[in-house]
């Protein structure tokens, strides 16, 4: 197996022959590579595809022709940490559950079907069964759109886990010279990788070497044909379309569909693309820290634009609604207006009944439960 291996991937320690020239080792250089929040102002990529591979190598104080030595790779690792995703605390299906009762629009539902009952459970009617089938017929409509919302989003948040799963345990690198099988974890900003066809790229690259080099980004950009990179650097023509990502760019995730090459590593973890992407999916914090009602994580983070405005249009008819009733309540109880059936009975009793009718009527039950099935399928 190691005469396969090395058939793969022979030795690239001999000096590269006019492809981008010949850097300075890391001894004659004193300036530290920047750290990761020096990089947050410009993506790490749009920085990295507009210089030469020698001016990438000088930045991250790397050398094209040995990689890092295996003590400066060490300090690296120690300062940025492995070069894997985040993985926020995952609530449990039962948490989830327990959470989508707590929306403002659902709150306000239980407190009218409560309502109802008890008023219906008063009345002159409490021995008609019939006469609780709004209360349950609402309580039944909460727990359905509870236990497809939580069922959803239970299974929405398996997408960070197959995000981390987009990479191979072990790639090849360049340490002190020598090319070495290194786990992924341990790629550092500054490492030269060497890819060829089926690896799957570990970290953010700029490509250095290519030959026929072709990725597939369909997991980034969703485009489905394999994009062919290059190590050169192509001015943008004028009227030119921008593209997804730039050519001389290979990223963590994508695999390498044709030929090879070699690249230096400008973003690792969630400081690539794809942890961008993973840090959109679990939310400015990172999905930790937050709570709401002082114990249940706060998942708002996650909601879509049409989900966070029918929460606000669903909270306005609810408030709208419940002060309509009061103020039809207060002119009832001072009218005197009384159960027709029932001449004997109190008048606020009568009102109550029908202002929590009314309120049960004009609070939009049914917009939680459309817009889960709506969102699930």
């Amino acid at each position: 197996s190691s005469s396969v291996a090395a058939q793969r991937r022979p030795p690239h320690t001999a000096k590269r022959s006019g492809k981008c020239g010949v850097s300075r080792g890391p001894s004659s250089l004193s300036c530290r590579p920047p750290s990761k929040t020096a990089m947050a102002s410009k993506s790490a990529d749009a920085e990295a595809s507009e210089k030469s591979p020698e001016e990438n190598a000088q930045i991250l104080r790397s050398s094209l022709e040995k990689g890092l030595s295996g003590r400066e790779a060490a300090e690296r690792l120690a300062e940025d940490g492995p070069n894997e995703l985040e993985k926020p605390p995952k609530p449990t299906l039962l948490m989830l559950f327990i959470m989508q009762l707590t929306g403002f629009v659902i709150v306000l539902l239980m407190i009218a079907a409560v309502a109802s009952l008890v008023v219906n459970g008063t009345g002159p009617n409490k021995e008609d069964i019939l006469s609780y089938t709004t209360g349950k017929a609402i309580f039944v409509i909460v727990l359905i759109n509870a236990g497809i919302a939580a069922w959803t989003e239970h299974k929405a948040g398996d997408a960070l886990e197959a995000l981390s799963k987009m990479t191979q345990a072990s790639i090849y690198v360049l340490r002190d010279g020598k090319e070495e099988k290194r786990e992924v974890p341990t790629i550092v900003r500054g490492d030269i990788v060497v890819l060829g066809t089926g690896d799957v790229v570990p970290a953010d690259l700029r490509l250095i070497e290519a030959e026929d080099v072709k990725v597939s980004e369909m997991a980034l950009t969703g485009e489905p044909d394999d994009v062919a990179k290059t190590w050169k650097m192509k001015p943008k023509k004028e009227g030119e379309p921008e593209k997804l990502t730039p050519e001389n760019c290979v990223f963590s995730g994508c695999s390498v569909t044709n030929g090879k090459g070699k690249g230096i590593v400008i973003a690792t973890g969630m400081n690539t693309r794809i942890g961008r992407i993973a840090q959109l999916i679990a939310g400015a914090d990172g999905g930790k820290g937050k709570t709401k009602c002082g114990c249940l994580p706060d998942t708002s983070a996650n909601a879509t634009p049409l989900q966070q405005n029918l929460e606000k249009l669903g909270g306005r008819i609810g408030i709208i609604a419940i002060g309509v009733c009061v103020v039809i309540f207060a002119i009832g109880v001072a009218m005197d207006r009384t159960d027709p059936s029932n001449p004997d009975s109190p008048a606020w009793l009568y009102m109550i009944l029908i202002a929590v009718t009314l309120a049960v009527a004009a609070i939009p039950e049914g917009i939680p439960l459309c817009v889960t099935i709506s969102l699930s399928i």
